[in-house]
């Protein structure tokens, strides 16, 4: 027979000494009180017990303790074989905080859009860790790995445009960052999520990041944000509180969605390239995040059926047999006087 927690068996070798003990004391105190008085004087002054229902109550005493130990070692019957889908996923999520994140291509511009999707995927996951990294021309560590799915919603609903000390955009350095975060601080099973409206303006080589993450064995999700058509990208309001527009060289910006690379980093490390267009995308970013890692982490295991409940049954009615049980040697014949028809 298997046990779940054999080390509770060790408590036996305490029980039945133990036992032993309480049955010799119990004998040597009854045989001295028999032997107090001669045998006409004890049947008068003490109350006759039975040595066989006393020696029977020490031995369900004696069997309820033992098959309560039995309970606590957790006896195992039959194996059973099961495939243990946990997650046990660790996501890095890098976020795009350049000011090209502020176009109004998508309304009411990219980041809203980005924001109110993180939300629905933060609040759609249980047990498995978030970080998130934030980049633009410099990257920024905004919230290691946690469980704290609270917090990581308010420092989303703190993200804006612009918000780093250098404008641009470096996917080769947020995506080394990031790795390099999640393989000092990650679990077995490591994903980056890559967030970002493509436009690599600082030169890097976002694909020999790529490779270094492969070579780390982790994915990278990429998710596109914005058109084809692009976007003004808005800089302030004028006195009048009229927008105005982000300007290079004479010509209002337009910013468009650039996803060459960042399908060509998705593929080279095993991951998916998305294109958002609403919000709604996250729902599918999550949905085969999950499916991927879930088959990648699959194992097949054995489990053994739990049969410690048939022990704790016996064990609580030897317990009450003990407790109820008389000792008294003439119980029953006060039983059938009572019972006896009145002359």
């Amino acid at each position: 027979m298997n046990f779940g927690n054999e080390k509770a068996l060790l408590v036996l070798i305490a029980v039945v000494p133990i036992c032993a003990y309480l049955g010799y004391r119990v004998f040597r105190i009854m045989r001295n009180i028999m032997g107090f008085a001669d045998k006409n004087t004890a049947k008068s002054v003490l109350t006759p017990a039975d040595y066989r229902l006393v020696a029977l109550k020490y031995v369900l005493l004696f069997a309820g303790m033992a098959l309560l130990v039995i309970a606590l070692a957790r006896p195992q019957g039959k194996p059973i074989p099961f495939v243990n889908e946990a997650s046990g996923i660790d996501i890095m999520i890098a976020m795009d905080v350049s000011s090209s994140m502020g176009a109004v291509d998508m309304q009411p511009n990219r980041m809203e859009v980005v924001k109110k999707g993180l939300h629905d995927f933060i609040n759609s996951l249980a047990g498995d860790r978030v970080g998130m990294m934030t980049f633009a021309g410099v990257d920024f560590i905004q919230c290691p790995l946690t469980l704290d799915y609270e917090t990581l919603n308010l420092i989303i609903d703190g993200l804006y445009p612009g918000m780093l000390s250098k404008d641009g955009t470096a996917l080769d350095a947020s995506i080394k960052s990031s790795v390099d975060r999640l393989q000092s601080k990650g679990g077995k099973s490591k994903i980056l999520i890559l967030i970002t409206d493509g436009e690599n303006t600082e030169g890097g080589d976002p694909i020999s990041a790529a490779r270094y993450a492969a070579e780390k064995g982790i994915r990278i999700y990429t998710v596109g944000v914005g058109t084809k058509e692009g976007g003004k990208i808005p800089e302030g309001r004028d006195a009048w509180g009229r927008i105005y527009y982000k300007i290079y060289k004479g010509s209002e910006v337009i910013s468009k969605l650039d996803d060459s690379e960042l399908r060509q980093i998705a593929g080279i490390t095993g991951g998916k390239f998305y294109r958002i267009t609403d919000s709604g995308a996250f729902r599918k970013i999550k949905d085969d995040t999950y499916l991927m890692e879930k088959n990648k982490n699959k194992k097949e295991q054995v489990k053994y059926e739990e049969n410690y409940t048939v022990f704790l049954l016996w064990a609580l009615i030897f317990f009450i047999l003990y407790y109820i049980l008389p000792v008294r040697a003439d119980i029953f014949k006060i039983k059938s006087r009572k019972n006896s028809p009145i002359k």
